[in-house]
């Protein structure tokens, strides 16, 4: 399985997700899993394909960026946040 995240504006989402709908649809491809969350820069989209080169075409179309698997993504989730924190107490 293969994530890729994409950073949004929040005026954007509706307009991108339709998009990405689109684009889905048009290349036939059924999606493992599908969040969005808030963080401090706007939307973080995660969409996790089960062919690598669906992911690949997927985040080159729509800039996003391919982490690798889920328990990837959400570990260097953490090591950002952690690497975030250890600046802030210095």
């Amino acid at each position: 399985m293969q994530i890729v995240e994409i950073r949004l504006k929040p005026g954007e989402l509706s307009t991108q997700m339709a998009a990405m709908r689109g684009w889905l649809d048009q290349h036939r491809i059924d999606l493992s899993t599908f969040s969005c969350r808030h963080d401090q820069d706007g939307i973080l989209v995660s969409v996790e394909f089960r062919l690598t080169h669906q992911a690949v075409a997927f985040a080159e179309q729509f800039g996003g960026r391919a982490t690798g698997t889920a328990a990837c993504a959400e570990e260097e989730y953490l090591i950002q946040e952690m690497s975030l924190a250890d600046a802030l107490v210095g």
